[in-house]
């Protein structure tokens, strides 16, 4: 499915609740957008907080409705808010717009400064769509489905000291090993969990999949890259504790003794509004303070003390 940006766009808006700074942004967007005669839809857990504040008329919606009525969501929040408002866009295909407030991500594009200036780029259509591969996971006894941007873990919970894993692609043994978890993760999230667990920067129109053991007990068991079509098939279970999954850091399915799922890339992937904030490089440098050599900085300083 390819949604289609209509002349007289609709925006919706959604934001984290819990934090005031997107509270802050979004009235401040309703109040620019209403100036400015254009139509937008907000989510109706943050119109029910701002309602007093922005008064009526507010066309609230859920973020289900929203995604298939808008023609871009803007996202206020950080890249968690943004990895729960794709479980909505995602079949829509609307494209997604994230609102940096104030910690860098690798999915917002744009400060709360400029939300009104990218409004006019978009309008004007001066921007583009990136399309970012998912995960389908599907758990093989009870033939659950779940979708993740970043990635999807099956890790150890509770009293459980290691777990044992095996994992296969497309049905050829890969390993088997004793560790804290395993990471499946797209090249989006190549910069979160799995990166912190000593995998690859994958860039993000890559179409590959990364297999990242977590902790092993082992010094063989290293990170793995797999074309992006191959199937993933992970088993995991413990003698004693429990064995857990997470889809895009949010646990799904906790406290099971074996766990045996099925990894593939998804069908859809999610739209992302671009080309209007840092590139993926400059995210990348600026985020992890990449690429950067302190004598080239020491030389080109300047001397000190004169």
């Amino acid at each position: 499915m390819s949604k289609t940006i209509q002349p007289r766009l609709t925006f919706g808006l959604f934001g984290n609740i819990g934090k005031p700074l997107a509270l802050d942004a979004v009235r401040n967007t309703i109040e620019f957008l209403r100036k400015s005669g254009v139509d937008y839809l907000v989510e109706t857990e943050v119109a029910e907080i701002l309602i007093n504040e922005v008064g009526p008329p507010l066309t609230t919606a859920s973020r289900d409705k929203i995604a298939r009525d808008a023609g871009v969501v803007i996202v206020f929040g950080g890249d968690g808010t943004m990895l729960a408002s794709m479980q909505h866009t995602l079949a829509q295909d609307t494209p997604l717009l994230g609102v940096n407030l104030g910690k860098l991500g690798f999915l917002t594009d744009v400060n709360v400064d400029q939300v009104e200036w990218a409004i006019g780029e978009i309008l004007a259509a001066r921007f583009r769509v990136e399309r970012r591969m998912t995960l389908a996971g599907r758990k093989i006894d009870d033939n659950h489905h779940y979708n993740a941007l970043n990635d999807i873990v099956l890790a150890k919970s509770g009293s459980a000291k290691v777990i044992s894993i095996d994992a296969h692609v497309n049905g050829e043994f890969l390993a088997s090993f004793h560790a804290d978890g395993i990471i499946i993760s797209t090249p989006t999230g190549s910069t979160a969990y799995s990166l912190a667990t000593g995998g690859p920067v994958v860039v993000p129109s890559s179409n590959v999949i990364v297999i990242s053991p977590i902790s092993a007990h082992t010094l063989t068991a290293r990170p793995v890259i797999v074309n992006g079509d191959n199937t993933i098939t992970v088993r995991a279970h413990s003698d004693e504790g429990a064995v857990m999954a997470m889809v895009d850091g949010v646990a799904v399915l906790p406290d099971q003794h074996c766990m045996e799922m099925e990894i593939s890339r998804g069908v859809h992937d999610i739209a992302l509004v671009k080309n209007l904030g840092p590139n993926y490089f400059e995210t990348l440098r600026t985020k992890l303070n990449w690429a950067r050599d302190s004598r080239f900085e020491a030389e080109t300083s300047g001397p000190v003390g004169k």
